[in-house]
C-alpha cells in the first residue's frame, strides 16, 4: 500500500512538473517581441507549430541554408536591414538545410502563411551530383514537421509518398528514426491499423512536441532574448534606402577585401584560400551542378507551393566567378545548372530573382559561394518588393 501511495505521489507531482512547464514554454514561445523570427537556430527549426505562433498577416518566411548566418553583424543581412519594419520575417536555415528539408517544412506551416507567399535562397551547391548528404539529412530531419507535412490536407498523397520515399532512402543512416517514418507512412499514408503501436506512436508524438517546444524556450533564454523589448528590435520604418546601402556595401566590402584576386574579405582568403590554392587550381575540370536528385527535391518543393496556392519567390544565387575560373568550374557548366533551375520555376510559375549575372561583381559575395555585402542589398531589396507585391 505504501509503494502505491510513492507511486501516485510521484506521479502527480510529475503531472504538476509537467504540466508548469507546459505553460511556461507555452507563454514564453507566444511573445512575439522575443525575436523569434530572426533569430537562427536548429531547436527552433525542428517546430513548426511553435515558429506559427510568431506569425502574423506581415510574416515573409524566408528559407536558405548557411548564407543566413552569414554578414550577420553587418546592417546587410536581412535580420538587421529589416529590423523594425512592418514586414516580419521568419528565417529558417543552416548549413545542409535543402530542398527537401524546405519542401517538407513548407507542407508544415503553409496554413499560417496569411500572405502565401515564402522566398527560398537557392545556393548553387546543393545540387552536386550525390544531392543532400544522407548524414547531413539525417542531422537536420524533423520528425514534429513531417508528421505535420502528413497530416496536411492541401498535399497530395503523390507528393507525400515522395517526400516519404526520400525521407527514408535518406535516413538509412539512422534505423531508428527510418523505422518511425515507415510506422508513419503506415498509419497515415496507407492507413493500417495497430491499436497498441498507435497508442505509443500518440505518446511519443507528444512527447516530441513538448521536447522540442521546451528545447526552444531554453534556448531562448540563454540567447536572452526574452529581456529583448520592440525598442529593441526597431531598425527604421518606411522603406529601406536601398540605394544607400548599396553605397555602403560595396565601401564595406572594399575595406574588408585586402586586394585578393577573389573579391572576398581578407580574412577568408588568408585563412581559407591561401592554403589551397596550389592543391585545388583547375581541379574542378569538366564538373557541374547540372545533374542531381537536387532537382527532383527542389521540383518537390515547387509543387509543394502550386497545391498549397503559394507563389514562391527562388532566389537564384550565383557562385564566386573568379574563384570557379580558377578552380576550373567552366562557366558553361555553371549555366546548365542556372538553366534547369529558371526553366523549373518558370514551369511551376514560381517568381524568381536571378542573381546568376553577378558572378564577377566586386564584394556581391563575401566568399566564394556566400552571399556577401552588395549581394546581401540586392536579395534583401528583391525580397522587400516580392512582399509589398511590387
Amino acid at each position: 500500500m505504501e509503494k502505491i501511495k510513492a507511486f501516485l505521489t510521484a506521479l502527480v507531482l510529475f503531472l504538476c512538473i509537467a504540466a508548469g512547464v507546459h505553460f511556461y514554454t507555452e507563454k514564453r514561445v507566444e511573445n512575439k517581441d522575443t525575436g523569434m523570427g530572426t533569430w537562427t537556430d536548429e531547436a527552433k527549426y525542428a517546430s513548426a507549430k511553435t515558429m506559427q505562433k510568431s506569425m502574423d498577416e506581415n510574416t515573409l518566411l524566408v528559407m536558405g541554408s548557411s548564407e543566413l548566418q552569414h554578414q550577420k553583424k553587418t546592417p546587410y543581412n536581412p535580420a538587421n536591414l529589416f529590423a523594425g519594419q512592418d514586414m516580419n520575417l521568419m528565417m529558417v536555415g543552416a548549413g545542409y538545410y535543402q530542398s527537401l528539408y524546405h519542401a517538407t517544412l513548407l507542407s508544415a506551416m503553409e496554413e499560417e502563411l496569411q500572405n502565401r507567399k515564402a522566398v527560398l535562397i537557392l545556393a548553387p551547391q546543393w545540387f552536386r551530383k550525390s544531392g543532400v548528404r544522407p548524414e547531413a539529412y539525417a542531422s537536420r530531419f524533423s520528425e514534429e514537421n513531417f508528421l505535420e507535412m502528413l497530416g496536411n490536407q492541401k498535399i497530395s498523397s503523390d507528393l507525400k509518398e515522395y517526400i516519404v520515399k526520400r525521407t527514408k532512402k535518406l535516413l538509412s543512416v539512422d534505423p531508428a528514426t527510418k523505422e518511425r517514418v515507415k510506422q508513419y507512412e503506415a498509419r497515415y499514408l496507407k492507413g493500417e491499423k495497430d491499436l497498441r503501436a498507435d497508442f505509443m506512436s500518440d505518446c511519443y508524438q507528444a512527447f516530441l512536441r513538448e521536447k522540442n517546444r521546451s528545447n526552444i524556450a531554453l534556448r531562448l533564454l540563454a540567447h536572452d532574448l526574452f529581456s529583448r523589448t520592440p525598442e529593441d528590435l526597431l531598425g527604421g520604418e518606411g522603406e529601406p534606402s536601398f540605394r544607400s546601402l548599396r553605397e555602403q556595401a560595396a565601401e564595406d566590402g572594399k575595406a574588408a577585401w585586402g586586394g585578393n584576386p577573389f573579391y572576398v574579405s581578407k580574412k577568408y582568403y588568408e585563412n581559407h584560400i591561401v592554403k589551397v590554392m596550389d592543391e585545388v587550381e583547375n581541379e574542378g575540370i569538366n564538373t557541374g551542378y547540372s545533374v542531381s536528385p537536387e532537382f527532383e527535391d527542389f521540383e518537390c518543393f515547387l509543387k509543394v507551393c502550386r497545391e498549397a496556392e503559394i507563389t514562391p519567390l527562388i532566389v537564384i544565387a550565383p557562385v564566386n566567378g573568379y574563384w570557379y575560373d580558377f578552380i576550373g568550374f567552366p562557366a558553361d557548366a555553371r549555366e546548365d545548372y542556372y538553366s534547369q533551375v529558371r526553366a523549373l520555376c518558370e514551369k511551376y510559375g514560381a517568381e524568381t530573382a536571378d542573381f546568376s549575372d553577378r558572378e564577377y561583381e566586386e564584394f556581391f559575395m563575401e566568399d566564394t559561394v556566400h552571399i556577401g555585402w552588395k549581394g546581401w542589398v540586392d536579395v534583401c531589396e528583391a525580397m522587400y518588393r516580392y512582399a509589398k507585391g511590387e
